[in-house]
């Protein structure tokens, strides 16, 4: 997991001119390239870095400067408080790396004993995160897998959406893979419209991931307040689903629960991808899978035939949700869920007549019955004329003025999360039972702290 990333305008090349650079800490490093998913132009390891600070240079605003044996870097983000969590970000992995945030005084320069040097280093080794490091706020979510609570972390005062997953649950239910595999995608996304994972830990009876609390509501949550999106604020969404769906399948991740409920908006009205709960990683190009799983509105013709699928499941949900955004409901929508199925697999694709005919067109490329036919490409995608007018770098960037901003006041604001959530009172269950040694190796390995949590 990355601790930091985004664009950094970067002096360099023979003749000192300035490029936007999408910029990665990770692995020790600060990695830049073109733009975000290309490959690599270069990177400054940390190890190597002797100074890093503010500084005037050439009248750029918010500059600072990386100082190395070989050269200095100059680079500046659009905001001097962007520009401060870059340095305190790269200072503290680079503490974290060398381990000058624990040393303890030595013995010479103290005159303590070695046995007291022994106390101070095992006084000075790092705290594990734990769910008394957190303060329980507010329920804002609730399903078969547990629930989800806003916590705020007393030591930071930075508020979390904390999912707690029940042991006995997992292994009743056979999920145990699902719920490793959720951890393992968690730790290795970086994508602006994919949520961040901070922490993982465990208790005895139960399982507790710490991710970014997203406080601008479900996608749900806003079509049940209109009914329906405008055409823009459709292509908008859909722009930004696009970006995170080609991200997860080139890491090999199926995400297999496209819907209103798990795409959550900012403060700032851009999307967020959440619940990797059912996700399957290492499906390459050409993979297949036969796991029926997913939500019926939403499941494509391949995984009701139960012949095995791949990739495009993940496009035909798009086209779902897209048409649910533009018309109110899934395409092939039946209260009965036998009916809808069978309208899944044979039921004629039709259209209101509000629709444009790009959307009409996108449309129908993505709800394409046969998989080796349909639209599932995401460069093609991009290309396609309903995304005429879209700039994908600044899109990805996050530099589209969203055309909706959920009026939230603050970052623990719960004005946009369901009424029925928040009326539980935030408090976590008694085990019911004890689990055998055997069954806690289950979950073996759990523990999980992100790099990035280091500067949270």
């Amino acid at each position: 997991m990355s601790e930091k990333q985004g664009f950094l305008t970067k002096e360099g090349g023979s003749v000192k001119n300035w490029k936007k650079r999408w910029c990665v800490l990770k692995g020790g490093a600060l990695n830049y390239s073109k733009k975000q998913g290309s490959s690599s132009l270069g990177s400054i390891s940390l190890h190597e870095i002797r100074d890093v600070k503010p500084v005037d240079y050439k009248a750029k605003k918010y500059c600072f400067m990386l100082e190395t044996p070989e050269r200095t870097y100059y680079m500046y983000p659009e905001s001097e408080r962007e520009r401060d969590s870059w340095i305190d970000c790269i200072k503290k992995e680079k503490d974290r790396m060398t381990g000058t945030s624990n040393k303890t005084t030595s013995a010479s320069a103290t005159g303590s004993s070695a046995s007291g040097n022994s106390h101070n280093a095992q006084m000075s080794a790092p705290h594990k995160v734990c769910l008394e490091d957190f303060d329980l706020k507010t329920v804002i979510g609730k399903g078969s897998f547990g629930k989800v609570i806003q916590v705020r972390k007393k030591d930071t005062g930075k508020i979390y959406a904390m999912k707690i997953l029940n042991k006995k649950t997992i292994l009743e239910r056979n999920d145990l893979d699902h719920t490793k595999a959720e951890k393992s995608i968690l730790q290795k996304l970086v994508h602006p419209f994919l949520v961040n994972l901070y922490y993982s830990f465990q208790s005895e009876d139960k399982l507790y991931f710490i991710m970014d609390y997203v406080n601008g509501g479900e996608l749900f949550y806003h079509l049940q307040q209109e009914r329906r999106f405008s055409e823009e604020r459709v292509r908008f969404y859909i722009a930004e689903i696009v970006c995170g769906l080609e991200y997860l399948h080139g890491m090999n991740v199926l995400y297999r629960d496209l819907k209103p409920e798990n795409i959550l908006l900012s403060a700032e009205g851009h999307i967020c991808m959440t619940d990797f709960g059912i996700s399957k990683e290492g499906l390459g190009n050409g993979d297949r899978t036969e796991t029926f799983c997913g939500t019926p509105e939403y499941l494509a013709p391949e995984v009701l035939e139960g012949n095995g699928y791949g990739k495009p499941v993940d496009w035909w949900s798009l086209g779902t949700l897209m048409f649910e955004m533009l018309t109110g409901l899934p395409p092939f929508y039946d209260q009965d869920v036998q009916t809808m199925y069978a309208k899944i697999m044979k039921a004629k694709l039709t259209f209101p007549d509000y629709i444009s005919s790009d959307a009409r067109g996108l449309l129908e490329g993505l709800l394409e019955r046969d998989p080796d036919r349909r639209l599932s490409d995401g460069p093609t995608i991009k290309a396609h004329p309903f995304f005429r007018n879209i700039d994908w770098n600044k899109l990805v960037a996050k530099e589209i003025t969203p055309p909706y901003i959920p009026p939230v006041k603050s970052k623990d604001d719960t004005s946009m999360i369901d009424d029925e959530f928040k009326s539980e009172d935030p408090v976590l269950s008694l085990p019911d039972s004890t689990l055998s040694n055997a069954m806690q190796q289950n979950f073996s390995g759990f523990t999980y702290e992100a790099e990035s949590a280091l500067a949270k």
